[in-house]
C-alpha cells in the first residue's frame, strides 16, 4: 500500500490572511491595551500596585528566585530604561522620538535597490544588537487608532498623510491637538527581536524575579538597538518611527516580517527561539524587500500541543479553538485567533509576584539553539499530523522540558558552594 504524505508548501501570505481578519476588523485602540488600562483605570491600577509590594515580601522573605541577586539583575536591567527615558509602551517619548536633529549624509539618500538596502539594513541590525531581523510592508490594519498618553491618561488619533485633511505632511509629526501623522510614503517596517536569556536561560526559573529581570534586560537591550538602528535610516535620508510596544501591534508585524507565528498563550511564537524574545519596529520610507508570513506548522502544533495550559494558574489561557471574538477590551475581534484573558493573568501575576512567563517555560517551542531541534521543526512545518505533534509533546516531557526543577542558584553557578 502507498501512502502519500501530505507536505504543506503553501506560499507566503500576510498575517491578515493567515488569521482571516474579517472586515468588520477595526484598528485597535491602545488604550485599550491592558498595559494602558493599568495607567488610566483606577480599580486596575490599584490591584497593579500590590505586584511590586508582594514582590518586595518575597524578596525579604528570601523566596528562591527573589533574592537579592535577582532583585539587583531587575533593577539594573531598568536602569538603563530610566536612563535613556525609554518606555516600553509610550510612543514618540526622548528615546523613541519620532523626529531627531541628526544631519542626515550630505551626499543624499544612496542609490540601493530594496534588496540592497534590506542586506545593509540587516547588517546595521545585528551590529547594533538585534538578534533577529524581518521586513514587512506595513499593513495599515495593524496600526493603532489611537495611542494612549499615559502623562495625560488621554487618547489621540493616529492618521496618514493621505486621509482627508493631512495631506500637507511629509514627516512624522504630532498635532496642536494630539494627532499623530505618518507620511503616506512609510510603507515598510524593520522589526526586530532580542532575545531574554542566553539559550533557555532564566526562562527554567519562572515564574520568579530572575526571569523577570532577563525579560526587563531584553528591553534593555532593544532601547540603544532600536534607536540607533532608527538614526541610521535617518542618516541615509529616510524618515523612521522607532516603536517598541507602541504605536502599532508588533506581533502582527513580526508574523509579516516572517518572524513567526501567534501562539496559544497569546505571544509570538519565533521558531528559532519561541516565545523568549521581545518585539520592537521602526516605520520608514527606506524601499525595503519584504518577503512576507512564513507558516512553520505553529498553529496546528498548538492546536495539538496545550502545554501552557496547565500551569496557568487562572486559567488564562483556553483550551478550546481559535475564535474572532474578543474576551474583553484587551483583545481586538475580527481576527481567528486564541484569546487570552489578560485581567486573569495579570491577577495571576500578582499571586506569584512577577511577570510570570510561566507559559514560556511550559511552551514546547522554548529551546536553547541545538542542531538536534532542527528535525522535529522539520516535521512540524512540513507535516501538519496532530498525532505527530501529540508525539513530539510526549517526547518533550519525557525529556524533562519545560519541568519545575531548577533552582536559582543554578543560575549563577554556585550551587553547592
Amino acid at each position: 500500500m502507498n501512502i502519500k504524505l501530505r507536505r504543506h508548501t503553501k506560499p507566503r501570505v500576510t498575517a491578515a490572511e493567515m488569521y482571516q481578519v474579517q472586515e468588520s476588523y477595526v484598528r485597535f485602540n491602545q488604550k485599550d491595551h491592558m498595559g494602558s488600562q493599568m495607567v488610566w483605570d483606577a480599580q486596575l491600577k490599584a490591584e497593579r500596585d500590590k505586584l511590586k509590594v508582594k514582590q518586595r515580601k518575597l524578596t525579604e522573605k528570601g523566596r528562591p528566585g527573589f533574592e537579592a541577586t535577582a532583585w539587583g539583575l531587575d533593577a539594573a536591567a531598568d536602569s538603563l530604561l530610566y536612563l535613556m527615558d525609554f518606555s516600553k509602551n509610550q510612543g514618540d517619548a526622548p528615546a523613541t522620538a519620532w523626529q531627531s536633529k541628526m544631519e542626515p549624509a550630505p551626499t543624499g539618500r544612496p542609490k540601493t535597490s530594496p534588496k540592497e538596502a534590506s542586506q545593509i539594513v540587516r547588517k546595521a541590525a545585528h551590529l547594533f544588537g538585534a538578534d533577529q531581523v524581518g521586513f514587512a510592508e506595513l499593513d495599515r490594519r495593524w496600526v493603532y487608532s489611537h495611542y494612549f498618553d499615559s502623562e495625560t491618561k488621554k487618547d489621540h488619533p493616529i492618521k496618514f498623510s493621505d486621509e482627508p485633511g493631512y495631506e500637507q505632511y511629509d514627516q512624522p509629526i504630532c498635532l496642536e491637538d494630539g494627532t499623530r501623522v505618518i507620511p503616506k510614503e512609510m510603507t515598510n517596517v524593520v522589526v526586530l527581536l532580542h532575545e531574554w536569556g542566553k539559550d533557555v536561560e532564566g526562562t527554567d526559573y519562572a515564574p520568579t524575579l530572575l526571569t523577570e529581570g532577563l525579560s526587563t534586560l531584553a528591553y534593555a537591550r532593544m532601547a540603544p538597538t532600536l534607536w540607533m538602528l532608527t538614526e541610521f535610516i535617518r542618516g541615509l535620508g529616510y524618515n523612521a518611527i522607532p516603536a517598541a510596544n507602541d504605536t502599532a501591534l508588533s506581533i502582527p508585524l513580526a508574523v509579516d516580517a516572517g518572524l513567526g507565528q501567534l501562539g496559544r498563550h497569546g505571544l509570538l511564537i519565533n521558531p528559532k527561539v519561541g516565545s523568549r524574545c521581545r518585539i520592537s519596529k521602526i516605520f520608514t520610507d527606506l524601499p525595503l524587500e519584504a518577503l512576507g508570513a512564513v507558516d512553520s506548522g505553529i498553529t496546528e502544533f498548538c492546536n495539538a500541543c496545550l502545554k501552557c495550559v496547565p500551569k496557568c494558574g487562572t486559567e488564562a489561557i483556553t483550551t478550546g479553538n481559535r475564535g474572532f471574538e474578543a474576551l474583553g477590551e484587551s483583545n481586538a475581534s475580527g481576527v481567528l485567533s486564541w484569546k487570552v484573558d489578560a485581567k486573569k493573568c495579570m491577577t495571576f501575576q500578582i499571586r506569584v509576584g512577577t511577570t510570570c512567563s510561566t507559559c514560556v517555560r511550559r511552551c514546547a517551542w522554548t529551546k536553547p539553539p541545538r542542531r538536534r531541534y532542527a528535525i522535529p521543526r522539520f516535521f512540524i512545518r512540513n507535516f501538519r499530523w496532530r498525532w505527530l505533534n501529540k508525539s513530539w509533546v510526549w517526547l518533550d516531557d519525557r525529556l524533562g522540558h519545560g519541568k519545575f526543577d531548577k533552582q536559582a542558584d543554578d543560575f549563577w553557578g554556585v550551587s553547592g558552594n
